[in-house]
């Protein structure tokens, strides 16, 4: 049986903008609460906006959600002003700022979809290039919808992190680039263990258990610059070498992977420090 503790843990208010580290947080079957709870459409072609397709939406990772004082959020922009989620400026800022028509969204539905670039494609050709995409329907494995990718948690452990970032020898490869909720610190863990969690329960903190249903394929956002941290091709790249599996769930071929999605099977709060404890095969 694995075993360590939470050593981070991410909130994500709005998909695909920079998130904030949390002390401790409510863990509900839509989430860590208030995780990708928002998110930014394309007024032109309905679809949600996404570093995946970096050509169109790489400087969304310029923009940060920040938490107020009464438990909302708001978007901070590069030069440092902060519009909240309500404020009806929000929308014509953001489009100014990407350059594309755009709306916030404040409730998913089980149509909402983003285009997500092929990622070898974007490292062959660069993150400016119009490369070929795919069609990704959100929250598939989320029962209760969200702008999820697929499912409401992404577990990651600092053993397949730290892999990479001794591969690349690049300490920028943080947890953020990956845009896990739930950072684990298990000593004893491989790199990439996560490969091996499907079907098992991990166990966090007092309350809180969750079914661990995959890993988690990785697209082309890690290797784009987040704020201040600057581009990393080899957030990609090193995934690519060290850890490509198959995924039937997701079609033929071999994917590269870092950590693994979850479910959640008995709801409680998480916080950085809990115990946490992955059940036997």
């Amino acid at each position: 049986m694995l075993a360590g503790q939470v050593s981070a843990l991410w909130r994500y208010p709005v998909k695909s903008i920079l998130g904030m580290s949390v002390a401790e947080a409510p863990l509900t079957a839509a989430g860590l609460l208030n995780d990708r709870a928002y998110a930014v459409i394309d007024v032109e072609t309905g679809k949600i906006a996404s570093a995946k397709r970096p050509q169109l939406w790489r400087k969304m990772l310029e923009l940060a959600a920040v938490a107020d004082a009464d438990g909302g959020y708001g978007v901070r922009f590069p030069d440092g002003d902060v519009i909240a989620l309500d404020d009806p400026a929000l929308d014509a800022r953001l489009s100014a700022f990407l350059g594309r028509k755009v709306r916030l969204k404040t409730q998913a539905a089980a149509t909402d979809a983003l285009d997500r670039a092929v990622p070898e494609e974007v490292l062959d050709e660069g993150e400016g290039a119009e490369v070929q995409s795919t069609h990704l329907v959100l929250a598939q494995a989320s029962p209760e919808g969200g702008f999820f990718d697929y499912a409401p948690f992404h577990v990651v452990t600092r053993a397949s992190l730290d892999a990479v970032s001794r591969a690349l020898g690049d300490d920028s490869i943080l947890a953020q680039r990956y845009r896990a909720n739930i950072v684990l610190d298990m000593p004893d863990a491989e790199p990439f263990a996560e490969n091996g969690w499907t079907g098992r329960e991990l166990r966090i903190g007092p309350d809180v258990t969750l079914t661990l249903i995959g890993a988690t394929p990785r697209c082309a956002v890690p290797m784009l610059a987040h704020g201040d941290l600057p581009r990393a091709p080899g957030a990609l790249t090193k995934v690519v070498e060290l850890n490509r599996i198959e995924l039937p769930e997701f079609g033929p071929g071999l994917y590269p992977c870092l950590g693994a999605f979850a479910t959640l099977k008995s709801a409680g709060v998480a916080a950085v420090n809990d115990a946490a404890e992955l059940s036997d095969a």
